[in-house]
C-alpha cells in the first residue's frame, strides 16, 4: 500500500521514527476538552496506540503508536465525541488561548469566546507559504505567550481615575497593585496615572475597592510576525486596543496578506522583514497604531 505521508501529516497524522507507527494530533480548541472527551481518548490510546498520550505545548492532545491500517477508525470514534484530527502543514493552527476572564482573575477578556470565532473564521485555511500560529491571552502576564505566534492577541485596559468626589477614599491599594511605578498618589492620596509607564494589566483597576479607578476602554493589543523554533524573535506590536467586533476580520486581514505576499516557505516574520511591517500592514489593510500610553 502507498501512503501518501505529507497528505496525512496535513490531517494530523504523524510519521514516527519507528516505521511502522503514526502520531496521530487531535485538534484542541483553547485547550478545553469536555470529561466524555478525555474518557474518549483514553479509550482510543488503549485501543489503537500505546496506552498513553501526550499534550503538545499549544494545548493539543498526541496519541503515539497508531497503526496506518487503524486511521479511519481512530478518526471514527474521536468523531463521536465531536473531536477531529488537528491541521498541520502550511495551514492555520488550532487557535491556542488561555482561561481569560471567565476564570481567569487577571483576565481583561473573555479569551474562549474570542479563540471560538477565530477557529470558526481562519481555523484549517491552506495553501499558505508557511504554517501560521494564532495565540490569544486574556492580559499582559502573557500566560500563551501571543508575542511568539505569527499573529497574536492581548487583552488590555487602560485605566482612568474618576475625579467624582468622594469616589477615591485616599487608601493607595491603586499605587500598590500598579508594578511598574505608573500610579503616584498626592498629598491627599488620591492617584495621578503616568499612561507612559502603564501596561495596560488592569491590575490597579481590580484592586480599587470603590471603583474610583475603572477601564477607560479594553481591547486588544496586536503582534504580528512572532516565531519560535530555529529563529526566535517576539512579534512587533501594531495595534492597541482593538475591540472584540474587530479582532476576527483583522486576523483574516493578515492572513490573507500572508497568504498572497508571502513566498514558499517563509513565515510571516520572514515576509515583514523583507517588505518592512509598514509597508505589510498597509497591503493588508490594516493601519497601525501607536500606543497611546
Amino acid at each position: 500500500m502507498t501512503i501518501d505521508v505529507n497528505f496525512l501529516k496535513q490531517g494530523g497524522f504523524i510519521k514516527q521514527r519507528h516505521p511502522d507507527y503514526f502520531l496521530v494530533r487531535v485538534r484542541v480548541l483553547a485547550g478545553d476538552l469536555k470529561a466524555n472527551q478525555l474518557k474518549k481518548l483514553s479509550e482510543i490510546s488503549e485501543k489503537y496506540g500505546a496506552g498513553w498520550v501526550h499534550l503538545s505545548v499549544r494545548q493539543g492532545v498526541e496519541i503515539p503508536n497508531v497503526r496506518i491500517e487503524d486511521f479511519q477508525a481512530v478518526v471514527k470514534e474521536l468523531e463521536e465525541v465531536d473531536l477531529s484530527t488537528g491541521a498541520c502543514g502550511p495551514r492555520a493552527r488550532v487557535i491556542l488561548a488561555c482561561q481569560g476572564s471567565s476564570i481567569c482573575p487577571y483576565g481583561l477578556v473573555n479569551t474562549k469566546e474570542m479563540a471560538k470565532k477565530l477557529d470558526k473564521r481562519i481555523y484549517g485555511r491552506g495553501d499558505l507559504p508557511h504554517k501560521f500560529k494564532v495565540g490569544i491571552c486574556g492580559c499582559p502576564n502573557s500566560c500563551t505567550k501571543p508575542q511568539e505566534n505569527d499573529l497574536g492577541f492581548m487583552g488590555t485596559a487602560q485605566p482612568v481615575f474618576d475625579e467624582v468626589e468622594g469616589a477615591c477614599i485616599a487608601c493607595g491599594l491603586c499605587a500598590e497593585a500598579c508594578r511598574f511605578g505608573a500610579i503616584t498618589l498626592d498629598d491627599e492620596g488620591r492617584p495621578h496615572i503616568d499612561l507612559s509607564k502603564c501596561i495596560s494589566d488592569g491590575r490597579c483597576i481590580h484592586a480599587c475597592p470603590t471603583g474610583a479607578i475603572r477601564a477607560a476602554k479594553i481591547g486588544w493589543r496586536v503582534f504580528v510576525g512572532g516565531r519560535f523554533g530555529y529563529k526566535p524573535q517576539l512579534g512587533i506590536p501594531i495595534m492597541e486596543f482593538v475591540p472584540d467586533d474587530e479582532v476576527v476580520d483583522l486576523a483574516e486581514k493578515i492572513l490573507l496578506a500572508y497568504k498572497n505576499l508571502g513566498k514558499k516557505g517563509e513565515r510571516l516574520r520572514d515576509v515583514i522583514e523583507r517588505m518592512g511591517v509598514d509597508e505589510f500592514i498597509k497591503e493588508a489593510g490594516v493601519m497601525k497604531v501607536e500606543s497611546d500610553t
